[in-house]
């Protein structure tokens, strides 16, 4: 399979999640926009003194619905903490000093749902973000503001519309001082690495630098490496190789991962598995931080089979942030064609679905 021409690996893309990846630069300013044309709604939505900021931002939201909070809080320094729960229930502590927003991207989502329901209860919820569905019905109907998406993206490749979105909502909150640099940061590192694939289409004779990446971890069980705000993009890389790739995948951070996964690796060879480490080295990352990454690497030894680090380039948190969630949007998409098989469906998902609703 690793040895495939360029043209028969890109014949598998066929809803053209590649394309999707390259559309990043539209949607982000697309989302921020969407959020921004709801401002009155959403300021009139937060009561009392305008300047006021809540005592933290909760982002209910499920797979790729749900990353837009965790990339928030690794791209934006907010000014209040930025909780995403993943799950049914809101936390016990939430109150009237709180905001919540809930995001799904289908507005069907059974969990975020019933977190908007509690969120009503509690009148805490700020605003959805959502393409429709019982989620904007519930929506209307409590006169909460809607920020609505553009349809007919799978959930996980709307990642741009759905952060920038989220940006602009919290703009309004005081939780991010300036949506529009923020987004503008986004769209920066998002281009480092889409002009490195601009040329990379059918009939291409270069190959894709992350199809590169792909081939040297192709047939490895993939684990990502990161550090403060890189552990979230270590998350979403997991995602995208469990949901693009269609293999399992696991991210853990520095440091904790020293206090336990670090003693995993000294047996791991013996287990016949084949890891590849994917390691995300944090913008500005500091000297102790640094070190962990490169002593952990080394006691773990001849364990790894391959090794594929990546350092970003981009000037500022937030294009650092995006540059390397990029490379992992590619390079899972390249490991799903490297296996001959369309990464757009997710099969085993709907029919988890389906069996949830029969009980």
């Amino acid at each position: 399979m690793t040895s495939q021409t360029l043209d028969s690996l890109l014949a598998h893309d066929t809803s053209d999640m590649l394309g999707a990846v390259a559309s990043l630069t539209d949607q982000l300013p697309d989302g921020l926009a969407r959020a921004r044309a709801q401002r009155d709604e959403l300021v009139a939505s937060w009561p009392g003194d305008a300047t006021v900021t809540p005592r933290s931002l909760v982002v209910c939201g499920m797979g790729g619905s749900g990353v837009g909070g965790d990339v928030l809080s690794a791209a934006a320094d907010t000014t209040v903490p930025v909780i995403a729960v993943k799950g049914y229930d809101l936390p016990a502590w939430v109150n009237d000093e709180d905001r919540v927003i809930c995001v799904s991207y289908s507005g069907a989502t059974a969990e975020t749902l019933a977190c908007f329901r509690q969120a009503t209860q509690q009148s805490v919820v700020h605003a959805v973000i959502t393409t429709g569905g019982e989620l904007a019905e519930l929506a209307a109907a409590a006169q909460v503001p809607v920020v609505e998406l553009p349809s007919g993206l799978q959930p996980r490749a709307a990642v741009g519309v759905i952060f920038a979105a989220l940006a602009g909502v919290a703009e309004t909150l005081h939780v991010v001082r300036d949506a529009g640099v923020l987004v503008a940061e986004a769209v920066d590192g998002v281009q480092v690495v889409t002009r490195q694939h601009a040329g990379a289409g059918a009939g291409s004779q270069v190959e894709p630098p992350a199809l590169e990446l792909a081939r040297t971890l192709y047939d490895q069980v993939v684990i990502v490496y990161g550090a403060d705000h890189t552990a979230s993009v270590a998350q979403r890389w997991k995602a995208q190789v469990n949901e693009n790739s269609k293999v399992p995948c696991w991210a853990s951070a520095y440091p904790e991962l020293d206090h336990n996964e670090l003693v995993g690796w000294e047996f791991a060879a013996s287990t016949g598995g084949r890891f590849g480490l994917v390691e995300l080295i944090p913008f500005g990352v500091s000297d102790a931080v640094q070190a962990r990454f490169d002593i952990s690497r080394r006691i773990a030894g001849d364990a790894i089979t391959s090794n594929v680090r990546l350092v970003p380039t981009s000037k500022t948190r937030a294009a650092a942030t995006f540059e390397q969630l990029v490379w992992g949007d590619y390079v899972s998409i390249y490991l799903a064609l490297l296996r001959g098989i369309d990464p757009t469906p997710v099969d085993r998902i709907h029919v988890l679905k389906g069996e949830l609703a029969g009980r």
